[in-house]
């Protein structure tokens, strides 16, 4: 409960379609299944002051993919590898869209969103 309380408090942080606020301290496993995707992943991992680990002693799941639809990602899954599948089966390298996705953890290793937005990968 904890973990979740400071995850939705550490997640408020969204100002406009793309402006991400900082918010320091949190540990985070990545998903970014492509090349510009995971460069797009760093960018906001250090814009935010973000430290990069692995699901263990993750806070939360920053996943970003690149995709035309309007939600790629399902709010739940079963297990971290289901999220995982899904991530690198979007487009990735040719989508229109970055989207950026924060899931938390659940002590039973399902997943649940808890943010996301999109913005245009061309900005």
């Amino acid at each position: 409960m904890k973990r979740l309380v400071i995850i939705f408090i550490l997640f408020l942080l969204v100002a406009s379609s793309n402006q991400l606020q900082a918010e320091t301290g949190l540990n985070v496993a990545v998903i970014a299944p492509s090349v510009s995707t995971s460069m797009e992943a760093r960018r906001v991992v250090r814009k935010q002051g973000w430290a990069v680990t692995g699901y263990r002693n993750a806070d939360a799941i920053l996943v970003v993919v690149r995709s035309m639809l309007y939600n790629p990602l399902n709010y739940s899954y079963e297990s971290i590898h289901e999220l995982e599948e899904d991530a690198d089966s979007q487009l990735n390298i040719s989508g229109e869209n970055f989207h950026i996705y924060i899931y938390s953890i659940n002590d039973n290793l399902s997943v649940d969103q808890i943010k996301h937005i999109k913005y245009s990968a061309d900005d």
